[in-house]
């Protein structure tokens, strides 16, 4: 009977990350290309493993803002932002 509430915790927190990719209209399949063209030289997706897609982008916005640092200047539009960050954050290969 205990266990009935990690489930019913833990079910939400995982819709939340899909949740928020779908709510901002992100594309994983659009992310995975603009992952592959702009980011696979340096990142694969497993490097990002359990990250959720919210903190990702947030990452992401930040590097391109200057405000982390990074190896090359990145130049990401919004939607190609939260597309990679829904890409890396679903896990998908």
């Amino acid at each position: 009977m205990r266990a009935m509430p990690r489930v019913v915790i833990t079910l939400p927190i995982l819709l939340a990350g899909f949740v928020t990719a779908v709510a901002h209209g992100a594309d994983v399949q659009a992310g995975r290309r603009a992952a592959q063209a702009k980011c696979a030289q340096c990142h694969e997706a497993d490097d990002w493993e359990g990250e959720g897609a919210a903190s990702l982008e947030s990452l992401i916005q930040d590097i391109v803002a200057g405000k982390v640092k990074h190896k090359a200047k990145l130049d990401l539009t919004p939607a190609e932002i939260s597309n990679i960050a829904a890409y890396w954050a679903a896990g998908v290969k």
